[in-house]
């Protein structure tokens, strides 16, 4: 039986301790919590009993008293909790964001890389959406042709005053290292990477829309991935019913991920060919179309404990039985590079390649940082 760890039991943390707990991940068991709150081990005294409780990393790690950890903690703790555990030689997944910042984020992946018998991985759970995994496999399969052009709107990630106000860490920069974008879209910015690979520069505006915080709740951005293919972004999350919508264009067709739903057109002729061959001002094509829903897949999923037990279930997996890693701990660099030079964008009112180089974004974020720390009087 597989001891795990959840170290953070805040918000999500107690979503994976109750999974762990409740017998939700085959092969495995929730056998410690760790928090430094004594309110929070108090709570998990309660609902946990057979889970031992630890008020520090130091400790849980020097017990022995697990195989794997979850860590669910406020960013910026990430690294130097994920190194420690992995160091000790326990398996470990890190919630999302990897790390605020690319060059912790690559602290992280060097330390796995040099234990290559553990297992890590990062919390992406949008990759267990089977209509993305099905987009991808189109895109890098070629079955829509090659890409032209592509746009994602997200804006279903309503957050509230009241949101905000339930930790001081939340969409501040020297708590959370962001807002929307490190928050809410890692998950997106994560897909546009894992369908489409990274852009080679972003344009970005942002903008804090009737709430009282320090950091974007609204963003706009252009994603250039050359050859004159862009993807369009924008989220946000104060707008009341707002949707969740992907669309790729491709020279033999076209993707449409809609909220739950899915559309794939694909045309026998390429537009190219199309081009080449038609005789008036106005080409035209054929068009099979395939539809795709995960409404029911989705509830099924919800009921389970959601797309975030699926990650822990394939964590589990992979180090029981050597599945394959559907989010391992490389993959997280590449999102976090992406929202590091967005940050620099949004700030500068410039265009920015990707990667940005690392020592000048932790210069200015701990600037940005420390400026806010000023204005608020902490």
């Amino acid at each position: 039986m597989l001891r795990v760890a959840v170290i953070g039991v805040g918000r999500m943390g107690r979503v994976h301790a109750r999974n762990l707990y409740n017998g939700k991940v085959r092969g495995a068991r929730l056998a410690a919590v760790c928090d430094t709150d004594p309110a929070v081990l108090e709570y998990a005294a309660k609902r946990f009993p057979k889970a031992e409780r630890f008020d520090s990393t130091e400790k849980l790690v020097a017990s022995g008293a697990v195989d794997a950890v979850v860590v669910a903690t406020p960013h910026y703790a990430h690294p130097d909790i994920a190194v420690a555990c992995i160091n000790a030689g326990l398996h470990t997944l890190v919630e999302k964001p990897l790390a605020v910042t690319a060059s912790e984020a690559e602290r992280i992946i060097a330390a796995a890389k040099a234990r290559p018998e553990l297992t890590v991985a990062v919390m992406f759970n949008q990759r267990t959406n089977p209509l993305y995994a099905r987009a991808r496999r189109l895109v890098q399969g070629g079955g829509i042709g090659e890409v032209q052009r592509a746009s994602y709107i997200i804006t279903d990630w309503y957050r509230s005053q009241a949101y905000y106000d339930q930790g001081g860490w939340r969409a501040t920069l020297d708590g959370e290292g962001g807002g929307t974008l490190i928050n809410q879209c890692i998950h997106q910015l994560d897909l546009i990477g894992w369908i489409l690979g990274s852009p080679r520069a972003v344009e970005v505006k942002m903008f804090i829309k009737n709430r009282d915080i320090t950091t974007e709740n609204d963003v706009t951005a252009l994603f250039d991935y050359g050859d004159g293919v862009y993807l369009s972004f924008a989220a946000s999350t104060h707008e009341l019913r707002g949707i969740n919508r992907l669309e790729i264009a491709g020279t033999k067709g076209r993707i449409l991920v809609d909220g739950l739903r899915m559309k794939v057109y694909t045309y026998p002729e390429s537009e190219q060919q199309v081009n080449a061959e038609t005789k008036s001002g106005y080409g035209f094509v054929t068009r099979k179309v395939r539809r795709y829903s995960h409404v029911a897949g989705f509830a099924f999923g919800f009921l389970r404990g959601g797309q975030q037990l699926n990650i822990v279930r394939n964590f589990a997996g992979a180090i029981l039985r050597g599945e394959e890693l559907i989010s391992p701990v490389g993959d997280g660099l590449a999102a976090v590079e992406l929202i590091n030079a967005m940050y620099l964008s949004g700030w500068s009112g410039l265009r920015q390649s990707v990667p940005v180089p690392e020592a000048v974004y932790d210069e200015i974020l701990a600037r940005k940082r420390a400026e806010e720390k000023a204005r608020s009087g902490r």
